[in-house]
């Protein structure tokens, strides 16, 4: 019976050392990752997955080799979700131009993160009505005439007050560091967006009124 028991154990050990040597290392996100975004080692995590066949593991990134530099998401990768070859590319990412923009932390509803989409607005005596894609709400008009009424999330001004302007309509959010991350002052939020190839044309404008005008973003859904 002692023979017996042993052999049974050196029997279940042997499966079990055999059955780790099957597991390999690939990459999963360490935290949501957003379409458009550059990816480092630093937004990904190593984890041991055993999988069934070769061409499953030909679908992902080992973590043998790190991702290239610049390398840009095509598609959301959630957290904790294995990094799959295709979801490194153009994809979304073709014909977007990223815009780095500096707001007021009490400006920038809290919820923004990034993959938010959101409207940029400006208002202010110097800014001109044809700054960015939308006309200047009248006085007396109401706040309906901006397409982002009813849009902004809390914590945020309503932008669409009299005098406003709306710079770039229904665009992504790529990164959104906390104002403690970001360079300058602390009082400012740093965001970078996603701007589509039909929103080019009022890049600089929009850049142009941001430094003579009050910038205020707004959250969508």
């Amino acid at each position: 019976m002692g023979l017996l028991i042993v052999a049974v154990s050196v029997l279940v050990g042997a499966r079990v050392l055999g059955s780790a040597d099957d597991t390999v290392e690939v990459w999963a996100a360490d935290a949501d990752l957003v379409a458009g975004s550059t990816l480092s080692a630093d937004d990904l995590v190593a984890v041991r997955v055993r999988f069934r066949d070769g061409e499953s593991l030909d679908s992902y990134l080992p973590a043998s080799e790190p991702p290239e530099d610049g390398a840009r998401l095509a598609r959301d990768v959630g957290a904790g979700e294995l990094l799959p070859a295709a979801a490194l590319g153009e994809g979304e990412d073709e014909g977007l131009r990223h815009v780095p923009v500096a707001v007021e932390a009490t400006r920038v509803p809290p919820g923004v993160v990034a993959g938010s989409v959101v409207d940029v607005w400006a208002a202010g005596a110097e800014v001109p009505a044809d700054a960015g894609t939308s006309a200047t709400t009248q006085p007396g008009q109401g706040a309906a005439q901006g397409p982002a009424q009813g849009q902004q999330g809390t914590g945020a001004p309503d932008p669409s007050a009299p005098g406003a302007v709306l710079l770039l309509e229904e665009v992504r959010v790529v990164e959104a560091p906390s104002a403690q991350d970001g360079i300058g002052s602390l009082a400012d939020r740093q965001l970078v967006l996603a701007v589509p190839e039909d929103q080019h044309d009022a890049i600089g404008p929009a850049l142009a009124a941001m430094t003579s005008g009050t910038v205020t973003v707004a959250q969508r859904g």
